[in-house]
């Protein structure tokens, strides 16, 4: 019989490296890996479904995860190399992007009975491993919260029709779907980002989000619209990893609350809401505030006043 973990996270761990000209660094990333390691921080049993090669590159993934208390699928090891993702630094700041993503999962996550199952990211739309990803979260349909976050990289994802109606795809699916102003400017760059999320909850989630950047967050459900300001905080490096402990956190609270399929907590009304939007504000402050993707662990959030 399976474990039931917290939450089961299907999604890509790599290699981000960065190249300002001066110094290379490396280390791990990969949206999936950053939010398993985020709700790992906050106390949540998680198991990442992955595809790591094997080679030293991905041993020092397969560490770094497992040093912060992330499960691994039997499976996530696999024959190819690991991802790499490099950002090379311009003269005026701006960044070349190289991909290397080799995304090809196995089609067993090995866990069907998580709490929760979070998908998104390079995961839910590269192939040949997209549609293994739509299928294991299909099969978790009904039975797990499912909770996804498009967070779209325009030079992965192919034409925005295809990616729009694969995004669909998994919003029908979702009980909770978080997307970046960025991601819906991309998907959707005529309309308004907050008119788009109305449009998802009436497609099947209960509870959609907007995230701002330092200008805070907005949550649509079936009831209205509630918005939180941002916290200002000196960054480090400009955005890295807010996302993922954003999205780390709304899944933390959301167990919390004892969410499951019905989403029934979020009939408490907009104070609720607005305090789970605030905590994971918080937690993307925190983050961006210091060096590398480094989600704040529960006890820091508390510390935190959130």
């Amino acid at each position: 019989m399976n474990p039931r973990h917290d939450v089961l996270v299907i999604g890509e761990a790599l290699i981000d490296v960065h190249d300002d000209g001066m110094t290379i660094r490396e280390r791990v990333g990969g949206s999936a890996g950053n939010i398993a390691v985020g709700l790992a921080r906050l106390g949540r049993d998680t198991l990442l479904h992955t595809a790591i090669g094997r080679d030293e590159r991905g041993d020092d993934i397969t560490a770094y995860l497992t040093a912060s208390g992330v499960g691994l699928s039997d499976s996530s090891v696999t024959q190819g190399s690991s991802s790499v993702a490099r950002a090379v630094l311009r003269v005026d700041g701006s960044a070349r992007h190289d991909f290397r993503i080799h995304w090809a999962p196995a089609a067993d996550a090995g866990d069907s009975t998580a709490r929760c199952v979070h998908a998104g990211s390079v995961a839910a739309y590269l192939e040949p491993g997209a549609g293994t990803v739509l299928d294991l979260v299909t099969h978790a349909y009904g039975r797990s919260l499912i909770t996804f976050d498009p967070k779209i990289e325009p030079a992965l994802v192919g034409a925005r029709e295809d990616a729009r109606r694969r995004t669909l795809q998994f919003v029908e699916l979702a009980g909770i779907v978080k997307a970046s102003e960025s991601d819906l400017m991309f998907l959707y760059p005529d309309d308004d980002p907050v008119d788009v999320l109305r449009d998802w909850i009436g497609r099947g989630p209960d509870l959609a989000v907007l995230t701002r950047g330092p200008r805070g967050a907005s949550a649509v459900t079936a009831r209205g619209v509630v918005d939180v300001p941002g916290i200002s905080v000196l960054y480090a490096e400009a955005g890295v990893g807010g996302g993922d402990a954003f999205m780390s956190t709304l899944i933390d609270s959301a167990l919390t609350l004892d969410a499951d399929s019905s989403m029934r907590w979020l009939r408490s009304g907009a104070p609720v809401v607005e305090q789970v939007l605030e905590r994971s504000v918080q937690a993307a402050a925190l983050t961006v505030a210091r060096l590398g993707a480094v989600p704040p662990t529960a006890d820091e959030l508390a510390s935190a006043g959130a």
